[in-house]
């Protein structure tokens, strides 16, 4: 049973994950696991908690906040539900993309919805880039398995290590990718 004082999905997932840290949060199938390329198996609380925390401590220290929405074109697969978990309990919201979707719909729900960023499925970068620029938003599409560059405050930059290239009024700090491809794919 869900706490009445519980404030969101994500606290009801982490609340669960201290009470039944070894128990099944995710189950992909072989099925499902042979049409996506993923693994087979049981994904405990205790392991998708360890993810989406790593998620989370990425996206706060790239400086997105409360309030701001992320696109996430990942289909059905646990990577959508560990990155949901992650921007919802960091108060951000979700705009997720039906893969169907034409390139003339992408771009007006990114001109609608205006999100700051996009997380999506490698093969689908590209479309989800020309999108953006047709609707006239600028915005960081990254898949999830390669490095993606991170807004920082010209205060921070003195602080990181990495190569940073200026970009309008944003800088980008380039990093490693935050879990392997196969380990939320």
């Amino acid at each position: 049973m869900i706490a009445p004082e519980t404030t969101s999905v994500f606290a009801a997932f982490e609340a669960t994950a201290k009470c039944y840290p070894d128990r099944a949060f995710l189950n992909v199938l072989p099925e499902t696991a042979g049409i996506y390329d993923i693994t087979v198996g049981d994904m405990t609380y205790a392991a998708a908690m360890d993810q989406v925390s790593e998620l989370q401590v990425a996206v706060r220290e790239a400086g997105y906040r409360s309030g701001q929405r992320v696109m996430l074109l990942l289909e059905n697969r646990p990577a959508f539900f560990l990155w949901w978990l992650a921007l919802n309990g960091l108060g951000l919201s979700v705009v997720p993309v039906n893969p169907d979707l034409r390139a003339a719909e992408l771009s007006y729900m990114i001109e609608h919805a205006e999100p700051v960023l996009a997380l999506a499925l490698p093969e689908r970068c590209a479309e989800l880039r020309a999108a953006a620029a047709e609707a006239g938003r600028e915005m960081p599409v990254i898949a999830t398995d390669e490095p993606w560059p991170l807004p920082v405050t010209q205060e921070a930059i003195a602080a990181r290590e990495g190569a940073v290239k200026m970009r309008r009024r944003h800088c980008f700090i380039h990093r490693a990718p935050l879990v392997s491809p196969k380990a939320v794919s």
